[in-house]
């Protein structure tokens, strides 16, 4: 993206209305939006809750309940236990006056506690070519890829180190938090096993577990796919940063013929 340029975002905001751009529109049905789409604004919204104390999100938790209609959405959040140690918020959206997806975040207070670091053996993106992961269109074409294994169309484990330039909401920097939550809907083509000409794998969910917020613009994402060929799958992600892991991610992944 060219400095000074406004960037690609996947929502306006009209009248107290999240409208989708050409950006949420989903690949796999026409006139609906896609998971990255709602699940990025699922985690806008639960940030504008505000904690009682100085909190760090533990687990978020997205589910996608039905297709999302192309059109005007309507985003809610409350609060569904609150306290100074520990506090879950949830979020929904609804098309058509139906809601369509909803998370649930779990936050805890910050406190100094010992550090349990975890093995890190990833190289920096730095010492890895740039990659095609989804294409030079994908996210407005703001979104950079560099793939140490694998790809979108490769059978096989997959990690991918990218960096987002895109807005989510017209007008707000994309958070930590958010950036999360979008690199956690990555895992089911990241690390698919199926072939994807005779295979559809959607994914039904995300949860993801953190011990931290992620620091810096680029993140990375390590994912592998496991089924017992029962039409479901399970995806199951490494995310980190250049500092090392930061969460594990999962999703449930509804495996079925092309056609």
């Amino acid at each position: 993206m060219i400095e000074g340029m406004t960037p690609p975002c996947f929502y306006l905001v009209e009248d107290g209305a999240f409208l989708p751009t050409g950006l949420a529109a989903s690949p796999w049905e026409r006139g609906k939006q896609n998971g990255v789409a709602l699940g990025g604004l699922l985690t806008h919204l639960i940030e504008q809750v505000p904690a009682p104390a100085t909190m760090t999100t533990a687990r978020l938790t997205i589910d996608i309940l039905s297709a999302a209609d192309f059109g005007p959405t309507i985003g809610r959040a409350r609060t569904v236990r609150d306290g100074r140690r520990i506090q879950m918020v949830e979020a929904e959206l609804l098309t058509a006056e139906r809601v369509v997806a909803r998370a649930t975040a779990l936050r805890v207070r910050k406190a100094d506690t010992p550090v349990i670091a975890a093995p890190h053996a990833y190289p920096p993106p730095e010492n890895v070519a740039p990659g095609d992961f989804m294409g030079e269109k994908a996210f407005g074409g703001s979104m950079e890829t560099r793939l140490v294994e694998g790809g979108l169309r490769v059978a096989g484990p997959g990690t991918l180190w990218v960096r987002f330039g895109h807005e989510h909401v017209r007008g707000i920097p994309l958070s930590p938090l958010v950036r999360t939550a979008i690199l956690g809907d990555f895992g089911g083509g990241l690390g698919s096993e199926v072939d994807g000409a005779a295979w559809t794998y959607a994914n039904l969910d995300i949860a993801i577990h953190l011990v931290r917020e992620p620091v810096g613009e680029w993140l990375l994402n390590d994912a592998r796919t496991a089924s017992a060929g029962q039409g479901v799958g399970r995806s199951d992600m490494i995310l980190a940063d250049r500092d090392g892991p930061f969460a594990r991610a999962h999703q449930t992944l509804f495996i079925a013929p092309r056609g």
